[in-house]
């Protein structure tokens, strides 16, 4: 018998009803009804110095699912910033 443990996890994207975004005080638009370029800030803009504030309330709604679901929260979180090089990302990094 192995000694090793299997560990399953779960990466989940959801679309949460907040009235910000996940990383900046940028409000929530519908992206079909309005106009480009009317829910951006420094921060979504990846102007130097700026830096991401967690939506509280995004995070809330997150660890309810979590324990609706019966998972372990940890009691730290880290969020890694990923570079990317695409042509709508202006920023050239992602936080995740």
């Amino acid at each position: 018998m192995s000694d090793w443990k299997t560990i399953v996890g779960l990466e989940v994207h959801a679309e949460m009803l907040t009235d910000s975004k996940m990383f900046s005080a940028c409000p929530v638009v519908d992206s079909v009804e309005a106009p480009p370029n009317t829910a951006v800030d420094p921060l979504s803009l990846g102007m130097p110095g700026t830096l991401p504030v967690i939506n509280k309330k995004a995070m809330d709604y997150a660890m309810m699912v979590g324990l609706a679901l019966n998972c372990e929260i940890p009691p730290f979180n880290q969020f890694a910033r990923k570079s990317y090089f695409y042509p709508d990302l202006p920023k050239g990094y992602q936080i995740s």
